[in-house]
């Protein structure tokens, strides 16, 4: 009997009530199996291979560099522990084509022996300190560990590409990732090149340089050539490209509007200077012919040397603002630049692929051996884990698995003090379902991680592959039988996790939606589609954000149903965040066509409001019972958390 009709079967027995799930929790331990194939690196890590003595969840692992991320994206330039985890932000003045970085450094503490947990640490970074989506933030963190490995100790290229405050923080000893976990602690230094944009945008992180011709190199040294992680680097590109073209586009609308407005002031200001010159002239007239006496002329004069003098300020700050003009002019400019150098590599890497793939299926790149259709389709991972998975299956009795394993698959991409989980994961998850649990992640050898993630295999590319796949496509009626069973089974039992969904280009706005955690498959999402998901917050059992109703308005979320709970009545501007102190909720709010600060309550109303203007692009910091924000001028400014009355 295949793995698929077993499956089916349970899965049918589950909807019926006639088989229970007696170890709670054990659906959420599957969690772990859904990424630990994908995308290894195509260069070899050595990682630990034995025994573990602790497991920490993934959310806990990811939240090490998650927390070091939101700390660097709040302003300080340095957070964590040398001993253990910590990131370097060096970023300096522009220096010819040098590039900023993050530097994620491994103290000799730190207990990550395995490259897919560091990947996890790297992504929670990504997501914390540049809001990049998680599954944009585990594409970077795979080409950013390979990048670093492909370049460790090679300070010639690092001197070369990188300005001198970010050499400042290296040694050419720790520069870059080793291949071996047992050189990791106190010895690495992961350069994290920075791109153009700020946090939110996808140009954050500069994909040019982890996706050099290098790495590239490097990833086609795989068996598949690493088709996968190249096209999903495509793919990002080119969404770089088009984020990119629509903020120039955004930003020559805003340039034309401003030229516009300056080209009449300074219409208006030359028709003022004319009619003071000659009033000017005719007071001087008046004077000569004692037509104004003395006191009545100089009084005039004064007069007019007063306007005289203002029409000179206005016309040295429309000078400024002109010149303002032409470095945004530049600005945009660039971004065009940039997005059509974005286009093009990603149509050369798109050629290189088509053209990789095109020798592969005449069999004139790296032969693939008989079984490699079934390894293909199947989740890569690093030890050959769905192979004992098939064989685990057969070894486990009903009710039971194997016994140490259990906690692994809980944990089967998560850190251990003294080791990691690498050679069970997928063993686990074959021995639960032949033990009557759902696995549908790493159970069977022909599904694997890569469709339970949604994401392309690549076996379509591969002829090997096609003939695997022709030679199951008696079980397909039962593979999709088994698909709708596990929908139906994941919408009845499991709370799920919320996510966000951006559903259109170049802009934030988008839904939130309701996940399995073990499979990452949506469950349910909210009819509104126009939240802007940077701003979603889970305050006191609600999820918070900013949503397009009759304007921008604070919305509460319903996390359990996904439906509208209640929105505020204040007006937020479309650039705010939201932040969080306790269940006090800020955010920036637009009256009479200025910026203010206010503080609301999980109701949603509003508590407090600054009576100092705040910059449209401020961020908060609480710090020892105070709140410190950017004004109207941009200058930092301390205010009362409680009623944001300016302190000092």
């Amino acid at each position: 009997m295949t793995q698929a009709v077993r499956g089916v079967r349970f899965l049918s027995m589950l909807l019926l009530g006639s088989i229970l799930v007696t170890r709670p929790g054990l659906l959420q331990a599957q969690v772990n199996t859904d990424e630990l194939g994908k995308g290894q690196a195509p260069v070899e890590f050595f990682n630990y291979e034995g025994p573990v003595t602790r497991i920490d969840s993934r959310a806990q692992i990811r939240g090490i560099g998650y927390t070091l991320g939101t700390a660097v994206r709040s302003g300080v330039t340095r957070s964590g522990s040398e001993s253990r985890y910590f990131v370097i932000h060096g970023a300096a003045a522009p220096e010819g084509t040098r590039l900023d970085a993050d530097i994620f450094g491994l103290g000799s503490g730190v207990g990550v022996d395995h490259i897919r947990n560091l990947r996890l640490i790297v992504q929670g970074y990504l997501e914390g300190a540049y809001q990049y989506s998680a599954q944009d933030a585990n594409l970077l963190a795979q080409y950013i560990t390979i990048y670093n490995a492909v370049y460790r100790g090679n300070w010639a290229y690092f001197n070369g590409i990188y300005k001198r405050t970010v050499l400042s923080y290296l040694s050419p000893d720790k520069a870059g990732l080793s291949l071996r976990f047992s050189e990791w602690p106190g010895k690495t230094l992961i350069l994290i090149p920075l791109g153009i944009g700020t946090a939110g945008s996808l140009s954050a992180i500069d994909t040019t340089s982890i996706s050099d011709s290098t790495v590239l190199g490097e990833l086609r040294k795989e068996g598949d050539l690493s088709m996968d992680q190249r096209r999903d680097m495509v793919e990002f590109k080119e969404r770089e490209a088009e984020e990119a073209e629509q903020e120039a586009l955004r930003q020559q609308q805003a340039l034309a509007e401003e030229e516009a407005r300056l080209a009449a002031e300074r219409a208006a200001l030359e028709a003022e200077q004319e009619r003071i010159a000659q009033e000017q002239a005719q007071a001087e007239a008046a004077a000569a012919q004692g037509q104004l006496s003395p006191e009545a002329a100089a009084r005039a004069a004064q007069e007019l040397a007063a306007q005289e003098a203002a029409a000179r300020k206005r016309e040295q700050e429309l000078a400024e603002q002109e010149a303002a003009l032409a470095e945004q002019r530049e600005q945009a400019e660039r971004l065009e630049a940039f997005a059509e150098q974005k286009r093009d590599e990603a149509q050369q890497d798109r050629e290189t692929i088509a053209g990789d793939q095109q020798e592969r299926m005449d069999g004139e790149v790296l032969p693939v051996q008989a079984d490699g259709a079934q390894e293909a389709a199947a989740a890569e991972d690093d030890g050959g884990d769905t192979a004992d998975g098939a064989d685990g299956a057969e070894e486990a009795t009903a009710g039971e698995d194997t016994g140490d394993d259990a906690t692994d698959g809980a944990g089967g991409a998560e850190e251990a003090a003294t080791g990691e989980d690498d050679g069970g994961d997928a063993a686990d998850g074959a021995e639960e379902a032949a033990a009557g649990e759902d696995d549908d992640d790493a159970a069977d050898g022909e599904t694997g991680d890569a469709e339970e993630t949604g994401e392309e295999s690549g076996a379509e590319d591969d002829p090997a592959a096609e003939s695997a796949k022709e030679a199951g496509g008696e079980e397909s009626a039962e593979a999709d039988q088994m698909e709708q069973a596990l929908t139906a089974v994941e919408n009845a039992q499991v709370p799920g996790i919320v996510g966000m969904v951006i559903t259109g280009s170049g802009a934030s706005f988008g839904t939130i939606i309701k996940l399995n955690p073990a499979s990452g498959r949506e469950l349910k999402r909210t009819e509104l589609d126009t939240i802007n998901i940077r701003t979603v917050v889970l305050v006191d059992t609600q999820i918070i954000a900013v949503a397009k109703l009759d304007g921008l308005r604070l919305v509460a979320i319903d996390p359990d149903t996904l439906e509208l709970a209640h929105q505020g009545e204040d007006t937020i501007h479309p650039d705010s965040l939201l932040w969080v102190n306790g269940t006090d909720i800020y955010g920036i709010i637009v009256s009479e066509g200025n910026c203010y600060l206010a503080r609301f309550d999980t109701a949603l109303i509003r508590q407090a409001q600054s009576e100092l203007t705040i910059h449209p692009y401020g961020t908060l910091i609480f710090q020892e019972n105070m709140l410190v924000t950017q004004s109207a001028d941009g200058t930092a400014v301390i205010l009362d958390p409680v009623d944001l009355t300016q302190g000092r």
